[in-house]
């Protein structure tokens, strides 16, 4: 699998804190902010120095700045670490992912360091955005994107599709065009249905159409419930049976040569596998990496051990490929996200 020489992407989780509560993020239930058990940590740039040192940098092409569970505005760190990144490689390129609903002192700074591309999470125009991106504001979004487009940034309007904002598609892409976004990007990645709870848990609404229509129930913790059910390992295990083993694994961290590193540095081949299967993160979310932590056959923390001894487990999941059945330990995640028939 990847190994350390052959590394030339990483994926970054630079901060497992978000402002926002999208529904269908794993951070929370459907827009109920709980504690779901997952650390809560920003990487600070002492850290970033420790895992990226020099020398690694120097083989690194490109780094994805974009967490499971958090977003780049709100680390503390985040103008340092890709000050850093680019002082020790200026060829390198930074892509950043964000809501960019916070910070707005920062985007003029941001948008003069080269190789730097930001993805803007803009859901639709103003009265369409906050149905999915709750708690973020699209008018601060705007102006921070003009800032770092200002500045010299490249920037992207990326854009998720739902059932209500479709036909603002085209109003998005003139106005993306006429701010001088570099790329309108339409997103379909399946979070096309989902109830929203505001903070207390309460129903707000629904996104989407059901199938099969039914009433969400009112409160958050019985959503819960109802998805984590068949979540457990035991149950997971008794279900596989049922499941089709893929023929082949078109693995996109060998394709890639790309690592996922989450911000409190441990170290996984990518995100999929990376939802911090070490801790008993009792979410729907999390049902089948209990078979990661089981693979993970050494520290793979970076900031213990560093990259090249973080990565050395990789090899057991690449292995897990040859095994018949998912009960014997091949790795569902794998055939359900790069696995081809």
């Amino acid at each position: 699998m990847v190994d350390y020489s052959s590394i030339r992407s990483v994926h970054l989780e630079i901060s497992t804190r978000c402002n926002a509560a999208c529904p269908m993020c794993p951070r929370n239930i459907s827009g109920y902010d709980m504690d779901l058990g997952y650390p809560i940590h920003d990487m600070r740039l002492e850290e970033a120095q420790s895992i990226f040192t020099p020398a690694f940098l120097k083989q690194v092409n490109n780094i994805l700045i974009n967490g499971n569970f958090g977003d780049f505005v709100t680390a503390r760190d985040n103008l340092k670490i890709v000050r850093y990144f680019v002082e020790q490689n200026p060829d390198i390129r930074i892509e950043i992912s964000t809501n960019a609903s916070a910070r707005p002192n920062i985007w003029s700074e941001l948008g003069s360091i080269p190789n730097v591309v930001v993805g803007f999470a803009l859901d639709g125009l103003k009265d369409t955005h906050n149905r999915y991106r709750r708690n973020t504001d699209w008018d601060m979004v705007i102006s921070n994107a003009k800032k770092f487009i200002a500045a010299g940034g490249q920037a992207v309007w990326r854009m998720i599709q739902f059932d209500y904002n479709q036909h603002q598609i085209e109003d998005c892409k003139r106005l993306a065009r006429d701010l001088g976004f570099i790329k309108f990007d339409p997103v379909y990645d399946g979070r096309d249905r989902s109830p929203v709870y505001n903070n207390q848990g309460n129903f707000l609404y629904k996104i989407g159409h059901d199938s099969n229509v039914h009433e969400y129930p009112e409160s958050a913790l019985t959503w819960k419930s109802w998805t984590d059910h068949g979540a457990q390992p035991d149950v997971r295990l008794a279900n596989y049976p049922s499941l089709q083993i893929k023929n082949r694994v078109d693995c996109h961290s060998i394709k890639n040569e790309e690592i996922y590193i989450t911000a409190t540095g441990e170290v996984y081949p990518c995100c999929w596998l990376g939802m911090y299967p070490k801790l008993d993160y009792q979410h729907a979310w999390q049902h089948d990496n209990f078979q990661i932590k089981e693979m993970i056959n050494s520290n793979n923390n970076a900031l213990e051990v560093g990259i090249e001894s973080a990565v050395a487990w990789f090899n057991t999941v690449e292995q897990s490929w040859q095994k018949e059945t998912y009960q014997d330990g091949r790795c569902f995640k794998c055939d359900q996200i790069c696995g081809r028939n």
